[in-house]
């Protein structure tokens, strides 16, 4: 029987009974009793992909479901799934980093392997929504626009929603340059704590520091922000990280409501 090792999930959104949700580790124990690393996208082996997705998602308990997800760009458009009928196969089709939806039954993903994956909750109004958060999609005030969008769409309201932060790269490792701080300084020009000085002239950024701040300026309530807070790049046991690896896996990020 295949074994998921070290499932992450969030204590808090283990509350609502109608809610499934996981983070998926790098590895997984497989039906020969292997360790054998989760292969969630590529082309070059369709099938195993295939069966990694229902292998995590049936761990999750979520079964006889496909996994939504669309083609993520490193920007700030949300794709609403409002459509019972839509495929998920339609879904993919579309360039966004962000997925929101009202309808049971549909478990919605997003793929990360340093930037912030969140995942975000209206307990009132039953709306869930994934987020890809990296460095541009944060620079352009993505988890603000999804607030925004999900008042908009389906009423909810900020101080409702719920918000958690998955594991990203960390201001431990996340050095950069001066140009990939700049838009932040002008986004909060008098926070502190997401930044730090390296070496010549470089930085450390923090994105989940970022996207608190960006959460709050959103109108979410301090107390319904929670994190995992742990760095991808150097976290124990590994996660999948672009910045430490280069070519590698991804992190598969999931909620869906109980049908």
């Amino acid at each position: 029987m295949n074994t998921l090792l070290k499932k992450l999930k969030f204590n808090q959104f283990e509350t609502f009974p109608e809610l499934f949700h996981a983070i998926s580790p790098r590895c997984f124990k497989n039906d020969r009793d292997e360790i054998e690393d989760f292969c969630f996208l590529g082309n070059d082996d369709f099938g195993k992909t295939k069966d990694h997705l229902r292998v995590f998602l049936e761990s999750v308990g979520i079964t006889n479901s496909s996994l939504f997800f669309v083609n993520q760009v490193h920007g700030d458009k949300i794709f609403i799934l409002n459509d019972a009928d839509l495929t998920f196969s339609e879904a993919m089709k579309n360039s966004a980093d962000a997925l929101l939806t009202h309808i049971p039954g549909k478990p919605i993903g997003v793929f990360t392997a340093d930037c912030l994956p969140i995942l975000i909750y209206d307990p009132q109004l039953k709306v869930i929504g994934a987020i890809h958060a990296g460095r541009k999609g944060s620079e352009k005030g993505i988890l603000f626009k999804v607030v925004r969008e999900m008042g908009r769409v389906y009423g909810s309201r900020p101080e409702n929603l719920l918000a958690g932060f998955g594991p990203a790269i960390g201001g431990c490792c996340y050095e950069v340059g001066e140009d990939c701080v700049q838009p932040f300084k002008k986004m909060f020009p008098d926070e502190r704590g997401w930044l730090r000085s390296g070496l010549s002239g470089k930085y450390f950024l923090d994105l989940i520091a970022v996207n608190k701040m960006e959460g709050k300026k959103a109108g979410l309530l301090p107390e319904n922000i929670f994190s995992m807070d742990r760095c991808t790049c150097c976290s124990t046991p590994k996660m999948y990280s672009y910045r430490r690896e280069g070519k590698t896996g991804r992190i598969l990020s999931t909620i869906m409501l109980r049908p």
